[in-house]
């Protein structure tokens, strides 16, 4: 299994931090990997508070490849954790956990981690893998900070900067 975890402190409210980082539509802005989001119909419909098993596909570069990753949220607490994993026909059996602390009404530490079970084929590069998993969240991290805390300025972030 690979399990990698880092944090970033944003000067945005938690509330603020947690409604951009689960949307999915906003991930191609600060995941790098991300190309596309495809979605499925949402089980609780338009404007539902909880959306623990809502239904999306990413269509994502790596490693030199095109695919198509789809997901589904199985953990739904505003402001404090949001969980999506891999369904069925993922590439890799990989769960995503975002968990939110309230460091002050404006401050925000926004903490991903991602559990992988990349298989057999990873045995041998396995921890080649886990350090460019790790650098890629790290720059993620850096890329986010940045768009949330212009946003901050008055400037709406939409990766285009």
């Amino acid at each position: 299994m690979i399990r990698v975890e880092d944090s970033v402190e944003i000067n945005r409210s938690v509330e603020e931090v947690f409604s951009y980082t689960t949307n999915p539509d906003n991930f191609p802005h600060w995941a790098a990997t991300v190309i596309e989001v495809l979605h499925e119909d949402a089980p609780g419909g338009e404007g539902q508070l909880d959306r623990k098993g809502e239904r999306f596909t990413l269509v994502q570069q790596a490693l030199g490849r095109r695919f198509e990753a789809p997901f589904e949220v199985i953990n739904y607490e505003p402001n404090r954790r949001y969980v999506h994993r891999g369904t069925e026909g993922h590439p890799v059996p990989v769960t995503m956990v975002f968990v939110y602390e309230r460091l002050s009404s404006d401050g925000t530490r926004f903490t991903p981690r991602i559990e992988a079970e990349p298989g057999s084929f990873f045995v041998l590069v396995g921890p080649v893998l886990k350090r460019a998993i790790r650098r890629q969240l790290k720059t993620n991290l850096e890329t986010l900070q940045h768009l949330l805390e212009r946003r901050e300025e008055g400037r709406e972030p939409t990766g285009q900067e």
